[in-house]
């Protein structure tokens, strides 16, 4: 795709993504109430979530970036900001201090930059996915703020048996919609969700040393 008007898309993607940016500082929501085993797992889980997506806020320099480009097999690395044409999607890639992947996000590009989608994959020190999240952003002018986000928050235990999830509707204050979530221009993109890094590194053929 040829970006007709890169100064508009950048401004209207740079908002919805900034906003993406600041959700990864605050706390996930809680998805059961009342005390059990299952409770106390998905509370860790959780909360190394959380800690995973601060270790991304705060060393973002680190964060390897790669775009998939229309008609080519291998992706190309994105290096200060410098995207290449016809990018279809872009990848996040980020390793610990010890070298292992901890977390992978895969996001459509949107050319217009009227939406922004975003898949991230956490996985545990065994290389196995504990939590996915989808984030969906979206101008609406009759929305408070004028930007309705969806998020979808999947938690795993070891043998990747699913132990919750929690969806979100909420305007960029975090405030809930109380609407359809269909009532808004959401993209609808297929996206896989798999049960360890390798699967996708495979799947999104990230070659990362």
């Amino acid at each position: 795709m040829v970006f007709a008007n890169p100064y508009i898309y950048f401004m209207k993607a740079l908002s919805l993504l900034l906003i993406s940016i600041i959700l990864l500082s605050k706390p996930s929501p809680t998805a059961l109430g009342s005390p059990s085993n299952k409770d106390s797992v998905l509370s860790r889980l959780e909360k190394k979530r959380a800690t995973i997506d601060k270790y991304v806020y705060k060393h973002q320099k680190e964060i390897i970036v790669l775009a998939k480009v229309s008609g080519k097999g291998n992706l190309v690395l994105v290096k200060n900001e410098n995207w290449p044409d016809n990018t279809e999607y872009s990848y996040n890639v980020l390793k610990d201090s010890t070298g292992r992947t901890i977390m992978i996000a895969e996001m459509p590009y949107s050319e217009s930059g009227d939406w922004y989608i975003e898949y991230k994959y956490y996985f545990d020190s065994n290389g196995k996915t504990f939590a996915f999240s989808k984030r969906e952003t979206v101008f609406d002018d009759s929305v408070n703020g004028g930007i309705a986000m969806e998020e979808l928050f999947k938690y795993y235990d070891g043998d990747y048996k699913m132990l919750a999830q929690i969806e979100k509707l909420t305007d960029k204050d975090e405030k809930p919609i109380k609407r359809n979530k269909s009532e808004f221009g959401f993209p609808e993109y297929k996206y896989n969700i798999y049960p360890n890094v390798n699967s996708c590194l495979v799947a999104y053929y990230i070659k990362v040393h």
